[in-house]
């Protein structure tokens, strides 16, 4: 029998048990070494996307568990060259969540990484694709990157059987996110007035090891 605070259950999965840790609060995402043409890192570096998620477990893929609200983030940081990290952050308001670190490079204005068992694209013309396959778990991306928003949805299939959570489950996310400055992003439909840049640890996708990654964080 699934507990009621199901997000117990899957905070730990790879996307990462994450702890938060406060280094420093004032400045923008930093880069060590920007690229010297425009191009998707150019274009990202300091951009912050903030919002809405929504997550949904389906015990053995269709039994709905109730869905539980929070807020998530979108960013790129450690820009080397053409070399970037994407960072997103899944806070749910039952104090669990997770999240994802994806080192890849920017083609122009698209972006994509490929390693053993996960890809990743973003399109030139915003368009999301990534697929990833770690710790007995699938996990796609589906959505679309604009200027001023973010809309992503994420789904983790559990390949095998872990604690109350039978193979097959699966644990859907939204994210409704707006870019700041966008006007949805701050003072009215998300709810944030400030936007305060923090350095926490990222699940890695590809070492498996936890990152330190600037991301935005919203306060209301």
């Amino acid at each position: 029998m699934i507990k009621k605070n199901w997000t117990k259950r899957i905070a730990c999965v790879m996307i990462g048990c994450y702890g938060f840790m406060l280094i420093a609060a004032c400045s923008k995402g930093t880069s060590d070494d920007l690229p010297s043409e425009n191009g998707f890192n150019s274009k990202m570096n300091g951009k912050a996307y903030v919002g809405k998620t929504k997550s949904t477990l389906y015990l053995g893929g269709y039994e709905s568990l109730p869905a539980v609200e929070g807020s998530g983030s979108f960013n790129i940081d450690k820009i080397s060259g053409d070399s970037s990290t994407l960072a997103l952050v899944v806070e749910l308001n039952s104090g669990d969540g997770f999240t994802f670190g994806i080192p890849g490079k920017q083609d122009g204005m698209s972006w994509q990484t490929n390693f053993p068992n996960a890809s990743c694209l973003i399109k030139a013309n915003g368009e999301i694709d990534a697929k990833m396959i770690t710790a007995g778990k699938e996990i796609t991306w589906d959505g679309h990157l604009f200027d001023d928003k973010l809309m992503l949805d994420i789904r983790v299939k559990y390949l095998e059987n872990e604690d109350e959570i039978t193979a097959g489950s699966i644990l859907a996310t939204r994210l409704e996110l707006a870019s700041e400055g966008s006007g949805e992003s701050t003072g009215n439909g998300n709810g944030c007035k400030n936007i305060v840049w923090e350095s926490r640890a990222v699940f890695n996708m590809y070492s498996g090891g936890v990152d330190l990654i600037r991301v935005p964080v919203c306060y209301p």
